[in-house]
């Protein structure tokens, strides 16, 4: 059976750029980054594969930009993590062309960016700015309820106790769970790329306060101040990720009714 356009030059397009996908399976499978970005994938692959609209009657410029751009990269020897967002911009603006019917469809995109195994970088350099971030609002929400709290670096200090707000309780991975789910439901309904970015920042402040509001939870737990059992701490945090997803459904509903 002859495949089709799309799916031909979707075949070129890996093939010119076979050692960032060689990078990407060996970074998804090598353990040192989980294999979530395979969900992201797969929430790509549904609206890619979802039924077509009237495809766009205008020339394939951004797909063949984007693929001079990392031949140069790669001729410059940038490394193939550095490269890897050249390919999922190409994929996205083929996709949103012949697929999708828009110039670029900003939420294929964010979800082939969280496809990528850039856990561990993320957690790297955005693990202790997350933390400290909710460090100062969590402060904020504790000196509101009348506790003296300060934050130090990563820590509430309060009556000589240091409470840490450690690297699991930064927020990356709640960060990335609130964007993928943004990202698939703007994409199911088919949001305007304005749209969908401004779903994103929402769902980006949604995580960021339910981040806050978790680690504000946890202090009167690891301070002393609450004694609840130790299952109570992984049960605060999913609490905090449903009421930030329905709160990022909410949203992007309510986005959907005004579009149509």
């Amino acid at each position: 059976m002859k495949l089709p356009p799309f799916a031909l030059l979707l075949a070129a397009l890996c093939l010119a750029c076979w050692p960032v996908l060689r990078w990407f399976v060996a970074g998804t499978l090598d353990g040192s980054n989980d294999c979530a970005g395979l969900l992201a994938a797969a929430a790509a692959a549904i609206i890619v594969l979802a039924p077509a609209r009237e495809a766009l009657a205008r020339p394939l410029v951004l797909p063949c930009a984007c693929l001079a751009v990392y031949l140069a990269a790669t001729a410059c020897q940038v490394p193939a993590p550095a490269r890897s967002p050249l390919l999922a911009l190409a994929i996205t603006a083929l996709a949103s062309s012949l697929r999708l019917g828009k110039r670029f469809d900003v939420a294929l995109f964010t979800l082939c960016i969280l496809a990528l195994p850039l856990s561990a970088t993320l957690q790297f350099y955005l693990g202790y700015p997350l933390r400290v971030l909710a460090g100062d609002l969590s402060a904020f929400l504790l000196r509101m309820n009348g506790i003296a709290v300060a934050r130090e670096g990563a820590m509430l200090a309060w009556q000589g106790q240091l409470v840490s707000i450690d690297a699991p309780c930064s927020g990356v991975k709640m960060l990335w769970a609130g964007l993928l789910l943004a990202g698939a439901l703007a994409g199911a309904v088919r949001l305007s790329s304005l749209r969908t970015a401004v779903a994103l920042m929402l769902a980006i402040a949604a995580v960021v306060a339910a981040n806050a509001i978790r680690a504000a939870a946890l202090f009167y737990m690891e301070a002393g101040i609450v004694h609840l059992p130790a299952s109570a701490h992984e049960a605060i945090g999913v609490v905090s990720f449903a009421a930030a997803g329905a709160g990022i459904l909410f949203m992007t509903h309510r986005m959907e009714r005004r579009a149509a």
